[in-house]
């Protein structure tokens, strides 16, 4: 797709994607790709966006299954979900996040196999 298009098509849709898209990716840019759970991923982003009410919504979701299959169903937002973005605290827990080398994450996940199974195991 040349440049020209690609503004053209931001121009026209970037408002309904930042409105309808965007709110449910703060999650997918913060860990990256998780596979299977990238859309529950997406569910609970949506849901912490507090800029949003969703009760009385419906969501669409939407999963590609790379050729083997694909699902596509609705949520409908009927009840409060307030608990749902209490109990997550993804911001908070996002913020608080400690960087680290690559070769210290590689040493960290070494020590975690090691434990893998055992008892008494504190990571």
């Amino acid at each position: 797709m040349n440049d020209s298009v690609l503004k053209l098509l931001m121009q026209s849709y970037g408002g309904d994607w930042k409105n309808k898209c965007e709110r449910s990716l703060l999650l997918a840019k913060n860990l990256g790709n998780i596979y299977t759970g990238s859309l529950y991923n997406g569910i609970l982003s949506l849901i912490g966006d507090t800029s949003i009410d969703l009760k009385g919504k419906k969501v669409m979701m939407f999963s590609y299954g790379s050729g083997c299959a694909a699902s596509m169903f609705m949520i409908h937002v009927k009840g409060d979900y307030k608990n749902i973005q209490k109990a997550s605290e993804f911001n908070s827990r996002l913020e608080n996040r400690i960087r680290v080398s690559p070769d210290e994450f590689d040493k960290l996940m070494a020590y975690r196999e090691q434990n893998f199974g055992r008892h008494n195991y504190e990571p």
